[in-house]
């Protein structure tokens, strides 16, 4: 967690990030530059986890997962030796890291491409009760096919305390 580092290049349009870094600490640095890369949701999620897991967010379905927005990586070996993998150099090990978790070696640092966004963007929660969800699922399937790549929505369905009638309708 003591190596949160996250330093961006705006010309390049690349960060490096430590693998201790948050994505609270990583929107920071890039939001200064109008820059982001599809991250989750949750600003206490860390990016090393997020990443080696795949990395679903709110920019996926224009930008992909964020594994599909890194470029490099820095990894310790269990023999102690420092490597790089991307896509040209060491690239077995480059796919292996990619959705494989923590078990091909320990890694130091990642390489993000980073993409325009903002400076105001949109969200918001829509709940219904659980009764209404064969027409909830129905709609958001013909609004989901029907949506442009800059919206990225996804259901939930889990049971949740009712706080009041109207907030759940």
């Amino acid at each position: 967690s003591a190596i949160k580092s996250v330093r961006v290049d705006p010309a390049a349009k690349l960060a490096r990030v430590g693998p201790g870094a948050l994505l609270s600490d990583f929107d920071r640095e890039t939001q200064a530059f109008g820059l982001s890369t599809p991250t989750g949701i949750n600003s206490t999620t860390g990016m090393a986890g997020l990443t080696l897991g795949g990395g679903f967010g709110w920019q996926s379905r224009k930008r992909g997962l964020t594994i599909d927005n890194l470029n490099a990586v820095d990894v310790v070996l269990a023999s102690g030796e420092l490597v790089q993998a991307s896509a040209t150099k060491n690239p077995d090990l480059f796919w292996a890291v990619r959705g494989g978790g923590g078990n091909f070696g320990v890694v130091t640092s990642f390489e993000y491409r980073l993409h325009p966004l903002g400076p105001e963007v949109l969200a918001g929660l829509i709940v219904y009760p659980l009764a209404q969800a064969k027409q909830v699922f129905e709609g958001y399937r013909n609004f989901t096919a029907a949506a442009s790549d800059e919206m990225t929505a996804w259901m939930v369905l889990r049971k949740a305390p009712q706080i009041g009638r109207a907030s759940c309708r």
